[in-house]
Formats: C-alpha cells, structure tokens, sequence
C-alpha cells in the first residue's frame, strides 16, 4: 500500500507485515530483520492470527526492531505489546467506492 511503501522506503522504517513470512523466513528460528529491495522487515507476519500468535512468541515488542507493526486484526495486534514495551494504535480508512473502483482503475 501507499501507506507502507511511504514509511518503507522514504522514512526507512523497518516493518512488520506479511512480507515477514515470505522468501523463506516463516522457518526462521529468531526474529530478526531482513533487507528486500529497499525496504527492511521484521521476520514475522502480522497479517494472520497464527502470525500474530508467532510474533508474540518471538517477543516482537520486547525485541525493538519493529518501527511499524501493520495488522488488520487491530485486538490481536494490540496483545503484541505490554506496559513495559507500548505501542501507539492508529488507523487510516480509505473511502469504500473508492477503494472499490481502484481495484479497477
């Protein structure tokens, strides 16, 4: 998304997304961040409940190497991080007939 590819490449964040399990890493056994192209990623994918569940377990919050967490399971997310290790919710929702005719155009 326009989103990802701006904090990505422009601010040069390192990501959590569902790129996280691509390209082999799914079997990785720590986490640990990966380059790809001009982007940096977290080897966890946030874009399932099992990736999320698996990103719990490799202490992804407690880590530090995440500068952006993208998920569209907001609760499950939400559970990536404690007191200790907080994290800063925020969501940006695109119009629906918009977003509709863009899978067109």
């Amino acid at each position: 998304s326009t989103v990802k590819a701006y904090y990505g490449k422009c601010f040069q964040l390192v990501e959590v997304t569902e790129v996280g399990s691509m390209f082999g890493h799914d079997k990785d056994k720590k986490i640990d961040v990966f380059p790809r192209g001009d982007y940096h990623y977290v080897n966890v994918d946030t874009s399932t409940p099992e990736g999320l569940h698996h990103a719990k377990e490799f202490k992804l919050a407690e880590s530090g190497l995440a500068d952006l967490v993208f998920s569209i399971y907001a609760h499950g997310g939400s559970k990536l991080f404690n007191p200790v290790n907080r994290g800063r919710f925020f969501a940006m929702f695109r119009h629906p007939v918009e977003r509709a005719a863009s899978l067109f155009y």
